[in-house]
């Protein structure tokens, strides 16, 4: 089995257009930093109640009394440095990008950039990049990883040599690689847990890894 049959096959047994519900690519940011170590439903829950909340936008999250962000984050975890990440982050597009995000996202060396802010690591600063400013950056997280793993692709889940595999074989079209990351996912949730629901999985027949 290869990346192009399990991207094959799952593109034929899930349906994922229209997966990531964000466009804006503040709310994508944000998003991104929330789902850390978290659920996306509580990031949904959490993104709604920002706005309820008139949290929406950069301005607002920046001017934000520091406790009232933190209230409101807390379903997400880690309450305390998610608010303060997000109030860091918006204070500075606004200082530095005049509260553009695309300002920075443009940017050839916007990867770099995006690293050296507190508490984005490589796969935050990827989701950003592909999700928000269509850039090509696969997300190689951790269920991504397991996935190949699982199925003999690879040997290793580390996420640059996973990223770089799938860089190589699939190219580096953005909506090759979202769609590819994001039927990944789908199959984490359906079968490919940390303990795997083997039946009727797509990918049953030709991984090494089955519970039968």
């Amino acid at each position: 089995m290869s990346i192009r049959d399990i991207h094959r096959l799952l593109a034929e047994n899930y349906d994922v257009y229209g997966w990531w519900p964000y466009a804006d690519a503040w709310d994508v940011m944000v998003g991104a930093i929330l789902t850390q170590q978290t659920s996306w439903s509580n990031v949904v829950r959490v993104m709604d109640d920002m706005r309820r909340c008139g949290l929406g936008s950069i301005e607002q999250v920046a001017e934000a009394d520091p406790q009232d962000l933190r209230d409101v984050v807390r379903p997400c975890g880690f309450f305390r440095q998610k608010a303060e990440r997000l109030r860091s982050l918006a204070i500075h597009f606004i200082e530095c990008y005049d509260g553009d995000p695309m300002q920075l996202l443009g940017r050839d060396d916007a990867r770099r950039l995006l690293l050296r802010r507190q508490g984005i690591g490589p796969e935050t600063a990827d989701s950003i990049l592909l999700f928000a400013a269509g850039r090509p950056y696969f997300v190689a997280a951790a269920y991504c990883g397991r996935v190949l793993v699982r199925t003999g692709v690879l040997e290793d889940t580390d996420y640059h040599v996973v990223q770089e595999e799938v860089h190589g074989t699939l190219g580096r079209d953005p909506e090759v690689l979202a769609e590819f990351y994001a039927l990944l996912v789908e199959h984490a949730k359906r079968h490919c847990r940390s303990r795997p629901l083997c039946g009727g999985c797509p990918l049953e027949a030709g991984c090494r890894f089955t519970t039968g």
